[in-house]
């Protein structure tokens, strides 16, 4: 597996990244350097994970699908915490009250969707987070009520409610958030990507502060950024 080398920031084989190999004990590095499956083309309609149609911005998005993607031994230890901690709060419930899988299918693209948990008739969404924020995050929001929308009308009848819980290592914090319909806002934002990939021309990005952590910085700079008009997760 190819990593970003913590010092160079080179990308290399995780075995040749004499840093990375000096910094880590090997139960470690074993841990962080987990392969990827490989991700195969699928024939007909593309597929977009609920988390991705409400990225922050699509061309990041876009890019997420179409370029092949290396991390530093930072970024896959915050990847694997994040996942633990899921795992550990999702330990207590039975099968089918967690990883609730929904799928919805559009004209252009299939929307899939994993809910992080159904419990006594409330929707989860766990983030986990360096430091915890004072307002739930409008794209947080937005994948929540996402994944509320999938649900049936039977289904969303039983919800009496949404919380975001964000978890940090030092607190967790609850939100609740409004039981809102965003179909027409997920069709809308998929179909952008769904014309992307079948032009091979990446959306217009959306300019923010995110910009200077984004994996794509440099790739799209260099594609131009064009003013995109589009709001900032607001429907």
């Amino acid at each position: 597996m190819k990593i970003k080398c913590p010092e160079t920031g080179e990308v290399m084989e995780a075995d040749e990244c004499e840093p990375f190999k000096k910094r880590y004990p090997p139960i470690v590095r074993r841990i962080l350097i987990k392969e990827k499956r490989a991700r195969k083309p699928r024939e007909g309609k593309p597929q977009f994970g609920v988390g991705r149609l409400v990225s922050e911005c699509l061309r990041q998005a876009y890019y997420g699908m179409t370029e092949e993607q290396f991390f530093t031994p930072k970024k896959l230890w915050i990847f694997e915490r994040g996942h633990a901690i899921h795992e550990h709060l999702q330990k207590p419930l039975e099968d089918h009250e967690k990883e609730v899988f929904k799928k919805v299918e559009f004209p252009l693209f299939n929307a899939i969707g994993f809910i992080d948990a159904i419990y006594e008739n409330v929707l989860y969404e766990f983030k986990t987070t360096a430091d915890i924020p004072v307002q739930p995050q409008s794209h947080h929001i937005l994948q929540a009520q996402g994944y509320y929308s999938m649900l049936s009308p039977e289904e969303q009848a039983k919800i009496e409610k949404i919380l975001i819980v964000y978890v940090s290592l030092k607190d967790i914090k609850t939100f609740e958030i409004p039981k809102r319909n965003v179909l027409t806002y997920l069709e809308s934002r998929g179909a952008v990507l769904a014309n992307a990939l079948s032009t091979k021309t990446p959306p217009s990005p959306t300019d923010s502060w995110l910009c200077r952590f984004c994996e794509f910085k440099d790739k799209c700079e260099k594609a131009g950024k064009v003013a995109s008009g589009q709001k900032k997760l607001e429907f």
